[in-house]
């Protein structure tokens, strides 16, 4: 059964086809940068290739070439970053289940516009194949209740206010590669960045993201928490829409809006500017101030793992956030790289076998 997975980002969208369960990939695809001028897409170890700045370009160049290298696909598995309140397995798509998922694109403005627009494409493309997707809330469904309440009325909780959680397919990617993990913080660090905290039975415990993505520590374009009364006043005393405000702490926020127009780490660290390095600093603080709230739910905590693009790649970065948690010896630091369209496969394969 050749499975290809398709996982849309915020900024990116990567693939990988396998032909079967827990097998190396027959070809691997990362498109980055997406909505830029700076757009492009790796096929394996090929050079990178530039694309168009839309969401389509990008979408067409994986799927033209994870056809070319692998050949149409039998089953296509989605990664899709909110369910809401009523979906967090992998389930197989049908229309009933799009309706659903559009239904909630307000709680991820960011993330489910573009996973809607990629299953829609891919099942026009891949007619004959079985679509399954995967939820980012999936694994955080298990949060125990003292996390995943929230501190409002019951009125609010009734219409679907609690925290969901995110990032759970690369904590599930974690803990499959690393079975020996547990009382582990997982700090994934990517364009979007959320710090997890996982018990001695391997399930969640605390996250740092709530309700949406916004939320949480500084990402590359969304500001993280904010006191709520800010959005407020700007809606009652500047004049702002909620669409307005959602553009600004999605899109205009976080890195991008403290560096003035940087939201990659690797262009920040290459930065001369005052901006760039407060942006930096910020940030260090921000991951390491979630990652020891992180540890405030576990007894004791033994294992910090570092994971996403930044987690993976920027040293310089990690190792000032260690510095200021002022890690101990009976704290194990380690880097895991995070592979989502495995973790996908193996659901994928699991459903359709059951």
């Amino acid at each position: 059964m050749r499975v290809l997975a398709l996982n849309a980002g915020s900024s990116s969208l990567k693939a990988a086809v396998r032909d079967a369960p827990g097998s190396e990939p027959t070809v691997r695809i990362h498109a980055e940068r997406l909505r830029t001028p700076e757009a492009f897409v790796t096929v394996d170890d090929d050079p990178p290739q530039p694309v168009g700045d839309s969401w389509d370009d990008a979408l067409e160049a994986v799927a033209a070439a994870a056809e070319e290298r692998s050949g149409s696909p039998d089953v296509v598995v989605h990664r899709v970053v909110h369910g809401g309140p009523d979906h967090h397995r992998p389930t197989v798509v049908d229309d009933a289940l799009v309706e659903d998922l559009e239904a909630v694109v307000a709680l991820a403005p960011l993330h489910q516009p573009p996973a809607l627009a990629t299953l829609a494409a891919a099942r026009g493309r891949w007619t004959g194949a079985t679509h399954v997707v995967c939820f980012d809330t999936g694994f955080h469904a298990d949060l125990p209740e003292v996390s995943r309440r929230l501190p409002v009325s019951e009125t609010l909780r009734a219409q679907g206010v609690r925290r969901y959680g995110f990032h759970g397919l690369v904590v599930e990617s974690v803990l499959e590669q690393r079975p020996e993990l547990s009382d582990v913080v997982v700090a994934h660090l990517g364009s979007g960045c959320s710090v997890t905290a996982v018990g001695p039975d391997r399930l969640p415990r605390h996250t740092s993201m709530s309700f949406s993505p916004d939320s949480g520590m500084i990402s590359s374009t969304r500001s993280g928490d904010l006191d709520p009364e800010i959005l407020l006043y700007l809606i009652e005393h500047h004049g702002h829409s909620p669409g307005d405000l959602r553009e600004e702490i999605n899109r205009r926020a976080g890195l991008v809006g403290l560096s003035g127009g940087l939201r990659d780490v690797r262009d920040l660290l290459a930065s001369q500017t005052d901006e760039a390095a407060l942006a930096l600093e910020m940030f260090v603080v921000s991951a390491a101030m979630a990652i020891a709230a992180a540890t405030t739910t576990l007894d004791p905590w033994r294992h910090l793992v570092f994971t996403g693009g930044v987690g993976e790649h920027a040293s310089a970065i990690t190792s000032r956030i260690c510095d200021r948690l002022r890690l101990d010896g009976q704290v194990d630091v380690d880097v895991v790289r995070a592979d989502e369209e495995r973790v996908m496969d193996g659901h994928a394969r699991a459903l359709l076998d059951a």
